[in-house]
């Protein structure tokens, strides 16, 4: 049997998914061929010890019309969304969830470029747009859970 300071020391399960979600995106960012990844499910790094910075600049990359382009963007976007839920179901702090997510978004286009792969400023704009959509969704989901209690009462 748990006592209470027992508990307090245990990992809650929010936080557990939420830590193999964000090793899941590293993975995913850190893979060197993206489309073996995705399609194959194969994992391969090629570390390099000095990548060009500039690259998170570069916007001459935007490929609309490729239909691997925008599953890989549109992957961006729902599994920052998706981390902003797990985080802010852990933490219970909509605005630190954000702010924590964002960090995590700019660290994953730098780090992939230790990774020879493609990290742009681009991309985070886009984790940004997945983090703002779920964001807006908890807030109006705890805004409408505040008027149903409103209700009870």
């Amino acid at each position: 049997m748990l006592m209470n300071n027992d508990r307090k020391s245990v990992l809650p399960i929010s936080a557990i998914y939420t830590l193999l979600w964000a090793a899941f995106i590293v993975i995913a960012t850190c893979t060197s061929d993206p489309h073996a990844f995705l399609y194959e499910r194969v994992v391969s790094f090629h570390l390099d010890f000095t990548p060009n910075f500039h690259d998170l600049l570069i916007l001459s990359d935007i490929h609309l019309q490729s239909n691997f382009y925008l599953i890989q963007k549109t992957g961006h976007l729902l599994s920052f969304g998706v981390l902003y839920g797990l985080l802010v179901t852990w933490i219970n702090r909509p605005g630190q969830a954000f702010v924590l997510c964002g960090l995590f978004a700019l660290f994953t286009e730098v780090l992939q470029l230790f990774f020879r792969r493609s990290g742009r400023l681009f991309d985070v704009g886009i984790d940004l747009l997945g983090i703002f959509l779920a964001y807006q969704l908890c807030i109006a989901y705890m805004n409408r859970q505040r008027v149903t209690e409103k209700r009870l009462f």
